[in-house]
């Protein structure tokens, strides 16, 4: 009965994932970038990996919109952590399972040790509160030393599915998705944990202002793309230079 039972989850799982795959055929995805290789959908130019966060109702836009290259996943080993971890692994992606109240220290040390892989984490999850930044990805950036890249996304049509303390978004046939991977910030590996949640709260800043860019986007204010880039500018930009230069002095 046990065997019955994997063999019906695992062909579920393999269902699911072609359903999804078929679905995104008929998606139009437009996806805007500050580096070339600074998004989880184009292949590493260099030695540099990246840490990609999004929102937790945003998985499916993320693993489905394009093709991952060279890509880890933290996800959490709470039960529905499990569907979510086969389907990536399906989906090529390399599935690190742990969270902030399960397995965290396990998924850190596994994430340190996994240098050729960018990874991407939900910072509002296991349980939210939902787009509620927490300090996790902002800490294994930096003891990684991984950039963060920041993300926005939109959407024209979707289903919503309504869970305990979020949504899941599945665009609808023949939708259109947008996509935003926005200026990578360094987080020195020296950063104390307590200044950490001001990264956590520039980061959060950040991605609600990219979703605003890939909404304005998505309704045709192609202006908006010049927005995207604040390598430069003064609030991401000094945020970056100070962390080099504490680290420097």
């Amino acid at each position: 009965m046990k065997q019955i039972k994997s063999w019906l989850y695992i062909g579920l799982i393999c269902f699911g994932h072609a359903a999804l795959k078929l679905l995104f055929l008929t998606v139009r995805v437009r996806h805007h970038k500050v580096k070339p290789d600074a998004t989880p959908y184009s292949c590493p130019q260099g030695a540099t990996r990246y840490a990609f966060p999004f929102w937790h109702d945003q998985i499916v836009l993320a693993i489905y919109s394009k093709r991952t290259f060279r890509l880890s996943g933290l996800i959490s080993r709470h039960r529905d952590g499990g569907f979510v971890a086969d389907a990536a692994r399906i989906a090529g992606i390399h599935p690190v399972r742990g969270s902030s109240s399960r397995g965290g220290a396990a998924a850190v040390a596994e994430l340190l040790h996994l240098q050729d892989l960018h990874f991407a984490m939900t910072p509002d999850g296991p349980r939210g509160p939902r787009r509620k930044l927490k300090d996790g990805v902002v800490f294994i950036a930096s003891r990684s030393e991984r950039p963060l890249v920041p993300s926005g996304m939109a959407f024209s049509n979707a289903w919503e599915f309504k869970g305990s303390w979020t949504t899941l978004t599945i665009p609808k046939p023949f939708s259109t998705v947008v996509l935003i991977a926005g200026s990578p910030v360094t987080i020195p590996a020296a950063t104390a944990r307590e200044e950490i949640p001001v990264y956590t709260e520039r980061l959060a800043e950040e991605m609600d202002r990219l979703e605003g860019l890939a909404t304005r986007i998505l309704h045709g204010e192609d202006s908006a793309i010049a927005e995207i880039d604040r390598s430069e500018e003064h609030c991401w930009a000094k945020l970056s230079h100070t962390g080099e230069q504490r680290v420097a002095a």
